[in-house]
């Protein structure tokens, strides 16, 4: 950390003179890193420091009158009107993603249903033909039986 410190200083000094000053007297003047306020001195911009970020920003910026203003603010009030429908549609797409969870919950609760259903209707259905074999073989045995009775009576 004090590495850092004394960067900054030396940055500080150099800037505000113009000549670097030596190491050893860089790192006497750095504050103690423990020292919330002189760090905070410490990094905080100097006058100089602000005054030429102003300078050097004012001579690239053009010239800025109330026109440039009014584009500014439809500007942002243009950037705003995007992040709402971003936001909008976010949310948009958030409610049809539940639905469609749901939709699918739904969907797989009325097929297991129809499943189980399924399931009952074909044991009921291999119950019936096997009555139905049941009573054909009866049938058969009573048809059998009459033709028995009828040669046992014909003769």
């Amino acid at each position: 950390m004090s590495n850092i410190m004394t960067a900054l200083r030396e940055m500080e000094l150099e800037q505000r003179d113009g000549t670097a000053h030596s190491r050893a007297h860089l790192v006497a003047s750095a504050p103690a890193a423990d020292d919330f306020l002189a760090l905070k001195e410490f990094t905080a911009p100097t006058a100089l420091q602000v005054e030429n970020r102003e300078q050097q920003t004012a001579a690239h910026k053009p010239h800025l009158g109330h026109e440039a203003l009014i584009l500014f603010a439809d500007d942002y009030s243009a950037l705003e009107e995007r992040i709402v429908r971003v936001i909008e549609t976010a949310e948009r797409e958030r409610q049809a993603c539940l639905a469609a969870e749901k939709r699918a919950v739904r969907a797989e609760a009325e097929i297991t249903r129809q499943a189980l259903r399924m399931d009952r209707l074909e044991r009921k259905m291999r119950d019936l033909e096997s009555e139905s074999d049941r009573w054909r073989q009866y049938v058969e045995q009573m048809i059998a039986l009459l033709d028995s009775l009828q040669l046992s009576n014909g003769k």
